[in-house]
Parts: structure tokens; C-alpha cells; sequence
């Protein structure tokens, strides 16, 4: 048994090969590789294809990030699940420090680490300015810097499509109010890319609303949790 990985690709093809290769590249390779394709238009499939048996490929029309990520976590065999976005890239050693923390202590449920953000480097110095965040290392309790036991998902329960691309934000809540037992390494586990094109910054007013309501859930949820409140 071993390490699942999933990545999720919509038209990621500029930064989707350092992606995967960051993956293939670990020093305690991961069981597999799964890449769902969420209906790209642009060169991803030809990128996919180019490495074969190495990873195994998923393709549908496309129905958003957590639709993805929840068809690809189907697909897996491992004991252990682990996701990467299409344009950030693992430090060589996270997949080892984190399934050495989870192989240390069984009561874990899942291990995170740190993330440190990094401006493309490729884009021009303007551009890097003007992306540069004011923090560059930040603790990551999110999906990408998560490796997590199977066992653990399947008792939280699969990710809500309804949230496209904010989905952790309700399901960290849902696996919280479970009893979820975690482990925040100091190492980096995540290179987190910023360029012009990252969701959060395209789309911000979706990412949002979508974000309001997550917590919105979250808080009706543990009201609901309080024996006798009545709101």
C-alpha cells in the first residue's frame, strides 16, 4: 500500500509538467499518480499522454475542482490519499516526512505542513512585483498540503461538488467536528506558484461567494451540534 496522489487540470498546461514531475521525482515515490483532466481545451492531453504508464489519467467534461478531485479519489488504491494542484510543485522530501509522521503515529488521521509561496518565475518583473505576497511561508491546513489516511476521508465523507473550488473550507469543517486528529509539520511541503491566472485571483468574486457559504454551513452545522440551541 501507499500514497495516492490526485491532481485536478483544467487548460493547466504551462505549469502542469513540473507538476507531476515534483510528484514522480519523490524520494519515497508515491504508490500512484492520478491526473483528472476536468475537460481542458488547450495542450493538457497531450502532456498526459506523453508519460504513459507512469500515471494514470482520468478525462470527463468539465464539472469543477471538486468534482474532479472526487472522481479522481474514487479512482485510488491507496491507504493514503495526497493532492496537488496543476501548478504548484512538491519539495522532493514531502511525500517521505509525511508518511513518516503517519507511519510513526498510528492515532494520526492526517499530517500538514508549511507552504511556501513563490511568484512564477517566468513572468515579467512588473508582474512579479505586483503578485509578490506580504507573507511568503504560511502553516497549510489545506487540501494540498494534506496527506491524509483513506480510512479517515471515507469516515469524514466525500467532498461537496456544490463548492467547485472552496470545498476544503466545508469539508475541514465536516472532518473537524468528527473528532479529526491532525499532526502540522514545520517542514514545507507545498511550493505554492502565484501568476495571473491562479483561481483565487481570476475568479475572486466566485471564490467569494462560494467561500461565505462554506462558512455559513460550517456555522449553521455547529449550532446544530449544541444540545437546545435554538439560534
Amino acid at each position: 500500500m501507499g500514497v495516492s496522489v490526485v491532481i485536478t487540470v483544467y487548460n493547466g498546461a504551462r505549469y502542469l509538467r513540473e507538476s507531476i514531475d515534483s510528484i514522480l521525482g519523490q524520494s519515497l515515490p508515491p504508490l500512484e499518480l492520478i491526473v483528472v483532466d476536468d475537460g481542458s481545451a488547450d495542450e493538457t492531453p497531450a502532456i498526459l499522454a506523453s508519460y504513459g504508464d507512469a500515471i494514470r489519467v482520468l478525462s470527463q467534461a468539465n464539472a469543477g475542482q471538486s468534482a474532479a478531485m472526487t472522481a479522481g479519489i474514487a479512482m485510488a488504491r491507496g491507504n493514503m490519499l495526497a493532492f496537488n494542484d496543476a501548478d504548484d510543485v512538491w519539495p522532493p522530501q514531502r511525500n517521505e516526512l509525511q508518511v513518516s509522521a503517519l507511519t510513526r503515529d498510528l492515532s494520526l488521521d492526517a499530517v500538514f505542513g508549511h507552504s511556501e509561496q513563490f511568484v512564477s518565475p517566468e513572468l515579467d518583473e512588473d508582474t512579479r512585483r505586483r503578485l509578490a505576497p506580504p507573507h511568503m511561508i504560511f502553516a497549510g491546513e489545506v487540501a494540498t498540503c494534506m496527506t491524509i489516511r483513506r480510512s479517515a476521508f471515507d469516515r469524514v465523507g466525500n467532498l461537496d461538488p456544490e463548492y467547485r473550488s472552496s470545498y476544503f473550507i466545508d469539508w475541514l469543517g465536516r472532518a473537524k467536528r468528527s473528532g479529526f486528529k491532525t499532526l502540522m509539520l514545520d517542514d514545507i511541503v507545498l511550493l505554492r506558484r502565484l501568476h495571473e491566472n491562479n483561481w483565487g485571483r481570476s475568479q475572486s468574486q466566485s471564490r467569494d461567494r462560494l467561500l461565505l457559504k462554506a462558512l455559513r454551513q460550517h456555522i449553521v452545522r455547529g449550532r446544530d451540534d449544541v444540545p437546545g440551541d435554538t439560534g
